[in-house]
């Protein structure tokens, strides 16, 4: 999978003192581990799909996807990939769809809304967050910004509200999930990015719902 580097860095350094204000701490654990879901998304592997409008850095998958540049739209990004259990099992599809405040890229002091839906057989449910990147992951892109691949693991929160934790917000669902309330985190695992723009690592979606589903 690849980000929109050559924007990306460019801004590293102006917004490195407006990641770490905005950052949060990661929230507590659930209560009970039965309101508590956690999904993965292997990176680049169960990318499914991924488009937008920005110029450069990033290259559509698959190649023949349609791209959002020089549209209306450009300023959005449309994700879909597979996700997978804490076992590591196929269990279903997520998608991200996200807005920026503008077409210029994703930079270190930029705050952005995403609209999430994660689906499984036993129903789907609807989320929404607000997104920047964490400073835990700068390292990485400074060394990028070098002209040199970086390679580790930086396990970081990019949730950043609009629930008063930092934490994105369940807004309903379907089947199981048939009027879900709660919150959620994503979470990057950091571990390999290019000069080129390709990213490895690993996407979590920790979900804690207000009562276990199917509960009273």
């Amino acid at each position: 999978m690849k980000k929109t580097l050559p924007v990306m860095i460019t801004g590293v350094t102006l917004g490195i003192s407006g990641v770490f204000l905005f950052s949060k701490p990661a929230p507590a654990a659930p209560a009970e581990e039965a309101s508590f879901i956690e999904y993965s998304i292997e990176l680049p592997g169960d990318v499914l799909s991924l488009t937008h409008g920005f110029a450069g850095g990033i290259g559509p998958m698959p190649d023949a996807i349609t791209t959002l540049e020089n549209s209306t739209i450009s300023d959005m990004l449309a994700f879909t990939g597979r996700i997978r259990d804490r076992d590591g099992n196929l269990v279903g599809l997520a998608s991200e769809l996200e807005i920026f405040p503008d077409a210029n890229g994703i930079r270190p002091d930029m705050t952005w809304k995403t609209d999430w839906t994660v689906t499984t057989p036993q129903g789907t449910l609807f989320m929404h967050e607000n997104e920047r990147i964490p400073a835990a992951h700068l390292p990485a892109f400074e060394t990028v910004a070098g002209g040199e691949a970086w390679t580790g693991s930086l396990p970081a929160q990019v949730s950043v509200g609009p629930h008063p934790s930092g934490r994105g917000v369940i807004v309903g669902g379907t089947g199981l999930y048939a009027g879900a309330t709660g919150t959620f985190v994503e979470k990057v695992d950091l571990r390999g990015l290019t000069p080129e723009g390709d990213m490895a690592g690993v996407m979590y979606v920790q979900i804690f719902l207000d009562k276990k589903p199917g509960g009273e």
